[in-house]
């Protein structure tokens, strides 16, 4: 066990989704929230963000509502990084 009774598997989730996120664009980010959730991040429409929906996206992590094999599967499916990746 970590920090705080966190555990390390959770803690490496955590990093490798970090990593991850730094490969979607803005357009990636929009489009998984679509297909993931159904929905679009509420964002300010005049100053369109990445770090906005970045935010959203991991809001709606720490609520349990994606996780990261759904992350991870859409990197993929999508081009966003190849399975040499997760090595």
């Amino acid at each position: 066990m970590g920090l705080f009774g966190k555990s390390k598997p959770k803690d490496d989730t955590v990093e490798q989704m970090r990593v991850l996120l730094d490969n979607f664009q803005f357009a990636d980010l929009q489009n998984f929230c679509t297909q993931t959730l159904g929905i679009k991040p509420a964002i300010d429409q005049e100053h369109l963000s990445s770090i906005e929906v970045l935010d959203f996206v991991w809001d709606q992590y720490h609520k349990g509502k994606i996780q990261f094999l759904q992350l991870k599967e859409f990197a993929l499916h999508n081009h966003i990084v190849t399975e040499n990746f997760f090595e």
